[in-house]
């Protein structure tokens, strides 16, 4: 059975999994395929839909980086089985199905609206003579000085092309010789050349892409030669540096050596040409990378979009989403007179207040909702300043460029605090930010770490401790996703501030561990992969089975971003078949088969996809009439349960559960980005096509956010 892209919507077996289990490539496909969907609605916002096609292409980019590379044998990994011969072929074609998609949405969806709202995405061929005259000055301008272009002799070898970068490959012939010309496009200079159109008669834009440009000018670039084609292509590189188990005491240098390495020598996966290529000129171009002809994708539209992102910074408000101010939790918000009606700017919350309202109560933090800046940073900058702060420890796995929390550690550190930080230098696509950040932090004087050997630290743990009267007084922050608030496309997570001590001290003991202090113990209150999380979550999906059996309330709503480990799935199931109703809301992948009489009759599997990524992990347990709730960063993978220091925390309170319950009820009545996972495979929207309103849940939570808001019940 297949789907309108032509590609298999049931458990196909690709590399031998049991059919009790979807095969988790073609979920993922899946996952592209609704990325892609979610592109195309109406109701978005065009530049909206241009960023979400471009993210899809960017999630593609990462499979082949990332994923692929285990599945082709050319890296190791716990969790992958290398696919060979017909398997591999498979997944490749179905591949080549997807990118088609992405392609032709794009052509006959999106350019044809941009075109129509003003945003003109033009080939070169088709500009007048009044626009190549500007292009052409352009490129005199600004291209022709930073280009460089390498000549060979068709049997000579070719430069190392960096990963994902542009290319153009350019047939020349001098006195009856054929040579090839290679030049990279410049990283300095946009993708898109663009120009404001001063005769249409309301505001227009256009956009030529520069490989068009430069190779409409080639005649300049080799003045002596005669030009018979230029044509663009990209290379896609395996990411993997192959350190997780590197117990060097060098890891810093070695990890900058493989990013470097990687950048130019990453083994290669994939080849993407135009496909106006000669049939020659693609197959030598894959000789010299070692790819097989199924690892050349011959495109007949622009490579790389990934890179319309660019265009959504076009001053066209009116394309994009109303701008709104995230606001701030009801413990933290400003309490402005009764006879105040206009918005009270949000501003930082003072010094002496922020660990006051911590101690008097547990904080839940949801984000974008919730102000990053004026929440976790300002939690780290007061830190960072109150003279009866006598330590800050922290992991850090991902954060940004310019990142102010980093900035207030080292300013703790120089000013004399006790500051421990664990950097995770393995951070997939991340490690060259982190090592930096490492550095600027030891430089401060901070004591740094890098982790447990053969495991990656993926948490976000604050631990403060500060002197008050007599006694030390700890304060945490935990959080489900990384300190990057200022993404694209904004990431939903969630965040706890606390003050008690059970938590506080599993922490300690946590840090302890993770900067080889202590060996791995038992915890009061966390639960901490990867030796006990798997084991107790498994009990409390056992324990919601029995009150099942008993007559007892029992649910579970689990919300992950990826659910493959097949434990976890047999779990599930037995609990369906308990009595336990079960809603999973799975961003992603999900292995999981939904709706199986007798198998998983009682489970419903759920993908939301938003403006902002659904990224918050969360457990709810009904629990007869004591409901709990967890959160943490662990989705339930075998990497992320087996092979990744993890942390899941309890909310401490039934007012901080009964808040969590409401939130997934807000998520589960979605209508406008929610779908739903059938038993086939197959996913379908939760909105019939002619509804005459869609519900959003984030924008609901966008204005509950707000300092006036009215009831927003589905």
């Amino acid at each position: 059975m297949t789907d309108s892209t032509g590609l298999p919507v049931g458990p196909i077996l690709i590399s031998g999994h049991q059919p009790r289990l979807f095969d988790r490539e073609l979920s993922w496909m899946a996952f592209n395929r609704r990325l892609i969907y979610e592109a195309g609605q109406p109701h978005q916002p065009t530049l909206v839909r241009l960023l979400k096609l471009a993210q899809a292409a960017t999630s593609l980019d990462e499979y082949f980086m990332v994923r692929l590379p285990l599945l082709k044998g050319i890296v190791q990994g716990k969790e992958a089985i290398a696919l060979r011969g017909d398997g591999l072929n498979r997944l490749q074609t179905y591949l080549k199905t997807l990118i088609d998609r992405q392609q032709a949405h794009f052509a006959y969806n999106l350019r044809p609206t941009l075109a129509q709202q003003g945003i003109h995405l033009l080939d070169y061929a088709t500009l007048d003579a009044l626009q190549r005259q500007h292009y052409q000055a352009r490129f005199a301008d600004e291209v022709m000085p930073v280009l460089a272009a390498l000549v060979t002799l068709p049997g000579a070898a070719m430069p190392d092309f960096s990963n994902l970068s542009l290319h153009l490959a350019i047939w020349l012939e001098q006195a009856g010789k054929k040579k090839l010309a290679w030049v990279k496009l410049p990283r300095v200079l946009p993708r898109f050349l663009v120009q404001r159109d001063e005769h249409a008669p309301s505001p227009a834009w256009l956009a030529v892409p520069l490989e068009q440009v430069i190779t409409a000018h080639l005649a300049a670039l080799f003045p002596d030669h005669e030009v018979r084609g230029g044509y663009p292509f990209r290379v896609t590189r395996s990411t993997d540096l192959g350190l997780l188990d590197s117990e060097t005491a060098n890891l810093i240098d070695l990890i900058e050596e493989g990013v470097q390495q990687r950048r130019q020598q990453g083994r290669p996966v994939r080849l993407e040409v135009d496909a106006t290529m000669p049939p020659w000129l693609r197959s030598h171009i894959a000789r010299q990378l070692a790819l097989a002809p199924t690892d050349i994708y011959a495109l007949s539209g622009w490579l790389g979009l990934n890179d319309l992102k660019e265009l959504t910074q076009l001053p066209r408000p009116d394309l994009l989403p109303t701008a709104w101010q995230p606001g701030l939790p009801p413990a933290l918000k400003p309490q402005p007179p009764p006879s105040m009606l206009s918005f009270v700017p949000l501003t930082v919350v003072p010094e002496d207040n922020l660990f006051q309202a911590i101690a008097q109560q547990d904080i839940l933090l949801h984000f974008p909702y919730h102000s990053f800046a004026a929440t976790v940073e300002q939690f780290v900058a007061q830190a960072a300043l109150d003279e009866q702060v006598l330590m800050i420890k922290m992991t850090l796995y991902r954060t940004a460029v310019d990142a102010p929390i980093v900035r207030s550690l080292m300013a703790a550190a120089r000013a004399g605090k006790q500051v421990v930080v664990l950097v995770e230098l393995t951070a997939p696509l991340d490690e060259a930010i982190n090592i930096h950040w490492a550095k600027q932090l030891e430089q401060a004087g901070a004591h740094v770490v890098y982790g447990v050997v053969g495991f990656r630290t993926h948490t976000n743990l604050v631990l403060v401790a500060r002197r008050e009267t007599a006694q030390i007084q700890q304060y945490a922050y935990l959080g489900t996703g990384d300190y990057l608030p200022d993404r694209p496309q904004p990431y939903e997570d969630l965040g706890l501030f606390t003050s008690r001590p059970d938590i506080a001290t599993d922490l300690s003991h946590l840090f302890n561990f993770l900067t080889g202090c202590a060996h791995q113990t038992g915890y009061q209150t966390l639960m901490v992969a990867p030796s006990q999380l798997q084991h107790q979550v498994q009990a409390l999906i056992q324990r919601e089975a029995q009150h099942a059996q008993q007559g007892q309330p029992a649910r579970l709503i689990v919300k992950l971003n990826l659910l493959a480990d097949p434990g976890m799935i047999e779990s599930l199931y037995a609990a369906s078949q308990a009595g336990v109703e079960v809603d999973l809301i799975v961003r992603s992948i999900c292995r999981l088969r939904p709706g199986v009489p007798g198998v998983s009759d009682r489970i419903r599997v759920h993908s939301l996809l938003g403006d902002f990524v659904e990224h918050s992990r969360i457990l709810y347990c009904q629990n007869g009439d004591r409901p709990e709730a967890w959160i943490g960063t662990a989705d339930w993978t075998p990497r992320g349960l087996n092979e990744r220091i993890e942390v899941m925390v309890p909310l401490p309170t039934s007012a901080l559960v009964a808040e969590i319950y409401s939130l997934l009820q807000t998520l589960l009545a979605d209508t406008q980005s929610r779908w739903r996972l059938h038993p086939n495979g197959q996913y379908t929207p939760c909105h019939a096509p002619a509804a005459p309103q869609l519900w959003s849940a984030q924008q609901a939570l966008i204005e509950r956010s707000q300092p006036t808001h009215s009831a927003w019940p589905p």
